[in-house]
């Protein structure tokens, strides 16, 4: 047989798109399935990017330079300084195809293969994904249910760092759970990482999704100019741009700014129309895009939460951010239902895909009895997906 690399065969399937034959199977038979699995939300884009691509397509499309065009790099500046009250320049951004691969960027210019970055359970699930394609070994720590997902103290995490350990990373407003970390929180994960002399990699691509009257929390308001910092930031989320596939850094450190770019040149460019549009869509989109959709997301929270509420045994987290929560439910094996539900089970026609919870979590066994459901979908398809999960559950329950 022919050779096939380990960091290949080391490479978890997705929990969010594993079941997606499935779904497809599903509608060719006629059953139209609630995509709860992923986070594609269904709030309409902003007009300006529209109109951007339309601006900006020709018959001629270069290439961008490999650190994103510098007006791209100067909006994304002034929108952080706005939102955040900031100072950053352009010189400190570098815009990548989505955050992810930021991420894949950051852990080869960080990590040489088998080094350690540390992480907490549950956590996205293509981080465990970039590790494995990179060679970096994920030590996650566990977060639980039962005290709302608060970061382990001080004395757990410098137990498990290893001479191998070379950054700490956290998703802020954090997807699978919705969890928002304040800034007391995050200073103490950037002073454990001087002392260290670790990075602190923050995800913030749902960084202005926060709710309740929140405000957003970035590592960039707390220490803008520390090397040991990075951010990772994206459009996907926050302006329902996810195919754009837009993201940018922002790195403080000369010196790891300087080996990212290296990378970034050998893929050549992130896509030049899309990076056009952005510019034309940061310098026209109201203030009001952002707020209204907060408000659409917090709406959408609390319809789920009140139905799953409803459900006899079914437990959730409440988010904070983002457009995730955790739903414990009353069965022994979520990806098994989860299944079931796509395979076997249809109410009036339509049937529900949930991403099993237990691919969030690096820890063997954890989350089996888990899903993560992203509210993206109007408030009506909300309350009648969950009353497909009711009925689902009722009928599993009873034949297992």
């Amino acid at each position: 047989m022919v050779h096939i690399s380990l960091r290949s065969c080391n490479t978890p399937p997705s929990p969010i798109r594993r079941l997606s034959y499935l779904a497809s199977a599903a509608e060719q038979k006629g059953v139209t399935p609630f995509y709860l699995n992923i986070g594609q939300p269904d709030v309409r884009c902003p007009q300006a990017f529209s109109d951007g691509v339309a601006r900006f397509a020709s018959s001629h499309i270069s290439y961008a330079p490999s650190e994103g065009l510098y007006e791209l790099r100067a909006e994304w500046a002034r929108w952080v300084n706005t939102i955040l009250d900031v100072d950053t320049s352009p010189e400190r951004y570098l815009i990548t195809m989505g955050a992810s691969e930021g991420l894949v960027f950051l852990f080869t210019a960080c990590c040489d293969p088998g080094d350690e970055v540390l992480t907490f359970d549950p956590t996205y699930a293509n981080y465990l994904g970039f590790a494995a394609q990179t060679g970096v070994r994920l030590i996650s720590l566990e977060s639980s249910f039962e005290e709302e997902f608060a970061i382990p103290d001080d004395a757990i995490i410098t137990k498990h760092l290893t001479s191998r350990t070379r950054a700490i990373l956290l998703c802020n407003p954090n997807n699978p759970t919705g969890v928002l970390y304040d800034t007391s929180e995050l200073t103490r994960l950037l002073e454990l990482c001087r002392r260290h002399n670790l990075f602190l990699i923050l995800d913030e691509t749902y960084r202005e999704l926060v709710f309740d009257g929140r405000e957003p929390s970035s590592g960039i308001s707390l220490a803008s100019d520390d090397p040991h910092l990075v951010v990772l930031d994206s459009l996907s989320k926050r302006f329902s741009l996810c195919g754009a596939r837009i993201g940018a850094l922002y790195i403080p450190s000369p010196d790891l700014r300087e080996k990212i770019l290296y990378l970034a040149q050998a893929r050549l460019s992130a896509p030049t129309i899309e990076q056009l549009a952005a510019i034309h869509m940061l310098k026209e989109v109201p203030a009001s895009y952002l707020h209204d959709a907060r408000k659409t997301y917090e709406n959408r929270r609390d319809c789920m939460i009140h139905a799953l509420e409803n459900i006899e045994g079914v437990f959730c987290s409440r988010a904070q951010g983002a457009f995730y929560l955790l739903a414990k439910l009353p069965v022994e094996d979520a990806e098994h239902f989860a299944r079931f539900l796509l395979q076997e089970y249809e109410q009036d026609g339509q049937t529900l895909f949930v991403a099993p919870a237990q691919g969030f979590y690096a820890l063997p066994g954890k989350g089996r009895s888990e899903i993560r459901l992203a509210f993206v979908l109007e408030e009506s398809s909300l309350r009648r997906a969950i009353s497909v999960l009711q009925g689902g559950l009722a009928v599993y329950n009873a034949y297992s």
